[in-house]
């Protein structure tokens, strides 16, 4: 189904814009909080704690709240958690001029506050999704919230730039709660009406208890096991261009600046033309198989980087990595919603989020040590490694026994 066809279900359309309100104004305050952290302190260690501030509610939701994260599977209870991540916005700007000896400590207070907001939010909303919409269509649903992310990162450094000719950096904060105000509207509004439509013939099946621990979910779904564990290896890899093109452009290549933000568009315009594919590609059964041909893909295009002898052999590989990463995320998400009922999915999908936020939480903290001494070196291991544990993966899914592929796991 186009996404054209999809927008016009009044219902979808209405969170896809609320959520694309709130993922730019969460690309705002990303921007925001780096700069103003930078700007306040000079330090660099500062700029990183605030990467692991904000991810350590992710990695302690995924580990112990699972109770928290059943008392969330409702759209008017995620209505909430994002009406408080608006207020946790709109009050830096107030914290920021009424104590500017405590700036420091409020940049991070407010980055926490977010970052266990978001641990609420994140993994919830992808696994309710199917309350909207009929399994057949949920890849290409999946592929249209991609889109979110690829629009804010094409329109987000070009708005912060124009915004900042009439605004102070920590206006931005404003601007990123009234997107997540929107979002909470939407999301309540909606969550209301399908209250009121519900019946009890075709209510969804909320969990009513803690959801499923996480483990033995995987003992019996080892596949998917393998699958979260290729996410966290992708993410890990994905710091190293990242972090180490600029290092590896000026070394290697005596680019400046503009060639980096050539890089970054090609990257980002081969992403939008593979999401627009990834939304209307028939997966079918192959959804696993199609997930780790997206990261082996990418881990092929990163080591050929390391040892490209040109800039336009770069600028064309940086394009076709952009070209196959949506598939990466859409395949993995239709997966899980096929394989687990609602309460087995939201306890896998906070799981996936634990992983991806330790692992990128590591990658910051070894990956510079690594790039800055070998770029081209540095490069080409991630990439090979990424490629061959993504083969390693798939070629375990592809032994796993047919029961445990065709049987949904159940919450109980």
């Amino acid at each position: 189904m186009s996404y054209l066809r999809l927008l016009r279900n009044g219902r979808i359309a209405a969170v896809w814009a609320s959520q694309l309100l709130a993922v730019m104004g969460g690309r705002l305050y990303a921007l925001a909080v780096m700069w103003l952290m930078w700007q306040t302190t000079h330090n660099g260690l500062l700029m990183g704690l605030v990467a692991v501030v904000e991810s350590l509610p992710y990695v302690l939701v995924g580990w112990l709240g699972r109770r928290l994260l059943s008392a969330m599977a409702s759209l008017r209870r995620l209505a909430l958690v994002e009406m408080a991540r608006a207020a946790a916005a709109a009050v830096l700007p107030v914290l920021w001029a009424v104590s500017p000896g405590a700036r420091t400590a409020w940049l991070l207070g407010v980055a926490g506050l977010m970052g266990c907001l978001g641990a609420l939010f994140d993994p919830v909303l992808p696994g309710l999704l199917p309350r909207l919409v009929d399994m057949e269509h949920y890849q290409a649903v999946m592929g249209l919230f991609d889109l979110t992310v690829r629009i804010a990162r094409i329109a987000g450094p070009g708005l912060v730039g124009a915004l900042l000719g009439v605004l102070k950096e920590v206006d931005l904060y404003l601007l990123t709660a009234g997107g997540f105000a929107i979002s909470s509207v939407a999301l309540g509004l909606i969550g209301r009406a399908s209250s009121k439509r519900a019946t009890a013939a075709t209510a969804p099946t909320a969990p009513t208890g803690p959801l499923p621990a996480l483990r033995p979910l995987l003992r019996q779904q080892p596949t998917v096991a393998a699958a979260l564990s290729l996410h966290a290896v992708g993410i890990f890899a994905s710091s190293a261009p990242a972090i180490g093109m600029p290092i590896l452009l000026t070394t290697q290549f005596h680019g400046d600046a503009g060639a980096y933000g050539l890089l970054t568009a090609i990257t980002t315009a081969g992403a939008m033309v593979g999401n627009l594919a990834t939304g209307n590609l028939r997966l079918g059964g192959w959804m696993i198989g199609a997930y780790c041909f997206s990261w082996g893909a990418q881990g092929v295009a990163l080591a050929a980087m390391g040892a490209a002898q040109g800039l336009w052999v770069l600028w064309l590989l940086a394009g076709c990595s952009g070209l196959v990463s949506p598939l990466s995320g859409v395949s993995l998400n239709t997966f899980l919603a096929h394989r687990f009922d609602e309460a087995a999915r939201l306890s896998v999908l906070a799981g996936d989020q634990m992983v991806i936020r330790a692992a990128g939480t590591l990658s910051m903290l070894v990956v510079p040590l690594y790039v800055q001494a070998a770029p081209r070196t540095a490069f080409v291991v991630t990439g090979l490694a990424l490629s061959a544990y993504a083969i390693l993966v798939l070629q375990w899914a592809r032994r796993a026994a047919p029961a445990r592929q065709s049987a949904p796991a159940e919450a109980g």
